[in-house]
């Protein structure tokens, strides 16, 4: 297990508080530090990871972001003191498996560590059936993160029935539309409810589409800054941006950036004409 933490003297106190919390770990101070630890590692068919901060506005998003990207096969877990509930539902839409609040007298991190992977019984399909059709969605909602993980569950579920690349199905395709639809809730509409989110998904055996349209003023999506280079680096502005068009074959803003259209092509279907199949 990794635990991340910023802050000894809450490590400290959640090491009391919680039942089981394990003793031999590897502790990192930050998501740098646990990327690198992650990378050193040649072979990791599972890890565990818990995120151990004051505030859950404290956990570099970006950074956790990453870690989901790169490895796929890590379990994260948030010990946190406090956290509202919009930075609750951004977390658990990137991935975190569990959000842990107080009381920590009844948190047993073994037991969440047990129950963290589901075993669910794989759905059988004919193999051929996804090949002759496609599958259109429109979904129109209020500005509410909590919208987000429905929406990624049903993409998640579409993406595997049409049999595209794993990697692409866990982490790839859901990081692109959590924070493309994030980004239409958070900067378009500022969270204004009644302001609307319209998400249109188109999904083939070939390819996955999504249009993002908001309705808030716009902005021009060219003028921003490159995130890995110069200060922008320590800048948080560009780096969804960023993230989403080096997921995505196609990343798209029209009407003044009110809409965002992203495509995604199924390197498996290429695979399987390339074979003849």
């Amino acid at each position: 297990m990794f635990v991340v933490a910023s802050d000894g003297s809450f490590l400290a106190r959640a090491r009391r508080e919680c039942a089981h919390l394990p003793v031999d770990v590897m502790h990192v101070g930050n998501m740098t530090g646990l990327l690198s630890e992650l990378g050193s590692r040649e072979k990791m068919n599972l890890a565990f990871v818990l995120l151990v901060e004051p505030n859950g506005r404290h956990i570099d998003v970006p950074g956790l972001r990453s870690v989901r990207l790169e490895f796929p096969q890590v379990v994260i877990f948030a010990v946190l003191d406090e956290c509202d509930h919009q930075t609750e539902l951004r977390l658990r839409s990137i991935g975190v498996q569990s959000v842990l609040l107080p009381p920590f007298d009844g948190i047993d991190i073994e037991r969440e560590i047990a129950t963290a992977i589901p075993n669910v019984t794989p759905f059988k399909h004919h193999p051929d059936l996804m090949r002759r059709g496609q599958v259109r969605l429109d979904f129109l909602f209020p500005s509410d993160l909590s919208y987000v993980l429905g929406i990624n569950h049903e993409i998640v579920m579409l993406l595997k029935e049409f049999g595209f690349p794993p990697q692409d199905v866990r982490i790839n395709i859901p990081l692109a539309c959590d924070e493309a639809i994030t980004n239409a809730i958070m900067h378009g509409n500022r969270s204004d409810p009644e302001k609307k989110v319209n998400v249109q998904i188109y999904v083939s055996h070939s390819r996955f589409k999504i249009r993002v349209r908001d309705q808030g003023d716009g902005f021009d999506a060219e003028h921003v800054a490159d995130p890995r280079t110069g200060e922008n680096v320590h800048r948080a502005r560009g780096r969804g941006i960023f993230l989403m068009r080096s997921i995505m074959d196609s990343v798209r803003y029209r009407e003044g950036g009110r809409v965002l259209e992203m495509e995604k092509f199924n390197t498996n279907a290429k695979r399987s004409k390339g074979n003849g199949q």
